[in-house]
């Protein structure tokens, strides 16, 4: 496929479900499928998360797949492992078809063996860009987080951790090794 334009929200949902892209800016950059260890942390610390939010009843828990439009015109759309949104965010009502039209509270990315470090780099400054409230960077192989929090410094916790909430999912903490230990 040969795209010599900026591609919109729009154009990117219409590909269908089987184009694993996120826009930055109107340009497509591919996303290659996870690895197996990879897309356990993000099942383990997903399912942690939603289990909390709910039960506070604070908002919802997504998993991948879901878009978001973090800027128009040009179009950025990405699609974290996991997010939180905020109760009081949510769209009312949800969008049946398209992607949500607001950044998560919380993007949580967990780092593959396919990641390229470029792409990385590239996401880490699009949050930094649009202030996402709350950034977990998880990387399974050398069993780290880095939590980005626009304006503070970047908090780097060890599996020997616990990985905090904060102000964006008060009272949320779990002890990293859970995660890793999947």
């Amino acid at each position: 496929m040969t795209i010599t334009h900026l591609v919109t929200a729009n154009e990117l949902e219409a590909m269908g479900r089987d184009a694993r892209f996120e826009l930055n800016q109107g340009v497509l950059r591919h996303m290659s499928p996870s690895g197996a260890r990879s897309s356990m942390v993000a099942s383990a610390i997903g399912y942690e998360l939603r289990h909390y939010v709910q039960s506070q009843r604070l908002g919802a828990v997504i998993f991948a797949e879901a878009g978001y439009i973090l800027e128009r015109d040009p179009d950025t759309v990405i699609a974290p492992d996991v997010a939180f949104v905020r109760r009081d965010r949510l769209p009312d009502p949800i969008p049946e078809r398209g992607f949500f039209p607001l950044a998560p509270d919380l993007a949580v990315e967990v780092i593959s063996p396919t990641d390229e470090s470029g792409d990385i780099r590239r996401k880490r400054a699009l949050y930094d860009r649009v202030a996402i409230p709350m950034v977990w960077w998880i990387d399974p192989l050398r069993r780290t987080v880095a939590v980005h929090v626009p304006g503070q410094p970047v908090h780097h916790l060890t599996e020997f951790d616990n990985l905090d909430g904060l102000h964006v999912v008060p009272g949320f903490s779990i002890p990293l090794q859970t995660i890793y230990d999947v």
